[in-house]
């Protein structure tokens, strides 16, 4: 098409496919005004959104959200149904082995083989198109592409979410959450209820507010938030503002799950990346922490083929299955101790390269945050007597 020098677009020549918008989406939330812009003017059409961690697709009509489509593996049926405690771990390995080889749909198998009833579906469908749509809104680093006009025979099913109302629970959601990281770093974390006295009334215990209750009975100190979530059939931010609400009035404290796997680990390594990268994008320093990084990685000889195909992401983080799988290969049985010195240094170095690069009130401040992310860690850590570097654990 058509191009200013700044830039080139190609497009696939199908009849019918005008592309009325395209461009980048460079902070998060950066697709809000895009997809406010469609639902005001009511067009009908495609917003496709492609980033590292997948392809989401956004059909858009009439002002309002009717269907979604997603490559994200977090946001696709059988992984929500989990999420949601629908479905057990094995009755969705299940369910995804037998829909494989029968050719039909995750829900379709799971309600033939009498797991849930259709309406259950259908209520977790719909949610489903939520959470595509708050998935793609909370993109930092994107393309979009917005396609007029789309084919009925590509939708199953056909809600109707108001995008005003999902652009509004959206923006809240990004507000409150950056409050909530900053004492709950994951859904890792395990809250456990603390035993409470009224002042001057030793033996009054106070309670929580009638609408935390039940999500406090859970805070027994084993089940982590994704547990709590599964249990409630709520998904993370639910969870993790209930929490971060006992946590504020003092019913709950914060305990720290240990990883016990190399998907584990990384996880809970990503928390702290993304934290890093964060805190240096705010200040504009992003770039220099990345080449930094790149160096680093490319000089210590093991992390290309540790990070083969798995990042790092745009938010630093890198995808944990496939670093998984990576480490496996070449450090078998001795895969977490070998997984947890590499993370510690490729983290280490970020934090020291961050603290160059940072004003010395936000470098304190990125120090302390770490801390805490990469506390559960700490034991293990200490107890790891060899592997590829004896570094000191990062920030304790």
């Amino acid at each position: 098409m058509a191009s200013p020098d700044e830039a080139m677009l190609l497009v696939k020549a199908v009849e019918g496919r005008t592309v009325r918008m395209a461009g980048e989406i460079t902070v998060a939330g950066g697709l809000a005004d895009m997809a406010a812009l469609i639902a005001q003017s009511k067009w009908r059409g495609e917003l496709c959104v492609v980033s590292e961690t997948g392809t989401r697709v956004l059909y858009m009509e009439g002002g309002n959200l009717v269907q979604g489509r997603t490559t994200v593996p977090e946001e696709r049926i059988g992984e929500l149904l989990y999420r949601f405690g629908v479905l057990g771990r094995e009755d969705l390995d299940a369910v995804l082995a037998a829909a494989e080889g029968s050719g039909k749909r995750v829900g379709e198998m799971a309600i033939e083989l009498g797991l849930f009833s259709p309406e259950d579906l259908y209520r977790m469908m719909s949610r489903q198109v939520e959470e595509i749509f708050y998935g793609a809104l909370y993109e930092r680093q994107a393309t979009f592409y917005f396609f007029e006009g789309f084919d009925e025979k590509t939708i199953w099913r056909k809600f109707s979410h108001n995008a005003f109302t999902l652009l509004m629970e959206g923006a809240r959601r990004v507000d409150e959450l950056k409050y909530f990281r900053e004492k709950i770093p994951a859904d890792s974390y395990i809250p456990l209820a603390v035993s409470l006295h009224a002042p001057g009334e030793s033996g009054t215990s106070k309670t929580p507010p009638e609408e935390l209750q039940s999500i406090y009975a859970l805070c027994d100190g084993k089940r982590s938030i994704a547990d709590i979530g599964r249990e409630m059939g709520q998904l993370e931010f639910e969870v993790t503002r209930n929490v971060y609400q006992l946590m504020t009035g003092g019913f709950v404290k914060l305990v720290g799950a240990r990883p016990d796997r190399p998907g584990a680990i990384v996880e809970a390594f990503n928390s702290a990346l993304s934290a890093i990268h964060k805190t240096c994008d705010d200040v504009e320093k992003g770039i220099e922490l990345r080449a930094g990084l790149a160096r680093f990685a490319t000089g210590g000889g093991v992390y290309d083929p540790l990070f083969l195909g798995a990042g790092p992401l745009e938010d630093g983080s890198l995808i944990a299955d496939r670093v998984e799988r990576n480490i496996q290969a070449f450090a078998g049985g001795d895969a977490n101790q070998w997984l947890l010195q590499l993370m510690n240094d490729y983290v280490g170095f970020a934090l020291f390269h961050a603290e160059s690069l940072l004003p010395r009130e936000t470098e304190r401040d990125l120090v302390d945050r770490v801390a805490v992310i990469l506390k559960p860690l700490a034991p293990l850590l200490e107890a790891s007597s060899s592997g590829p570097s004896n570094a000191k654990a990062v920030a304790f």
